[in-house]
């Protein structure tokens, strides 16, 4: 005896589950928008991807020093540097909405900025 299965949900490709309703300029702003963010996500990741391997290349290095102390201080600032790069691409955003703020409009608003430079009819 067969079963019948009923669909859970439904899968939409990512152009039409994505797309925002309204008109052409609403539509771009908010596409862009959306661009932005999946950027900024994605740089994001492969910061802490390369932080990652950066970090077991630098252990590897010290544990494979053999007591040599050029060798310790060379992977122990990799380790550092490392470390300090990551941080600083995380508190880029923050940065920026601490510059945006000081110069009195949002950087990090980009259907802000956007609208700010069309010209309206």
């Amino acid at each position: 005896m067969a079963t019948k299965t009923t669909p859970i949900g439904r899968i939409e490709p990512i152009s039409e589950a994505r797309a925002p309703e309204g008109d052409k300029n609403e539509h771009f702003v908010a596409s862009l928008e959306t661009y932005v963010s999946d950027v900024i996500g994605i740089i994001t990741v492969l910061a802490a991807l390369f932080f990652i391997v950066y970090s077991f290349l630098a252990a590897f290095q010290w544990v494979t020093s053999g007591g040599d102390s050029g060798k310790v201080t060379k992977a122990r600032d990799h380790l550092v540097w490392g470390t300090l790069g990551l941080i600083l691409i995380v508190a880029t955003y923050s940065i920026l909405g601490l510059i945006g703020g000081l110069i009195g409009f949002s950087i990090l608003d980009i259907g802000g900025l956007i609208e700010l430079i069309t010209p309206k009819p």
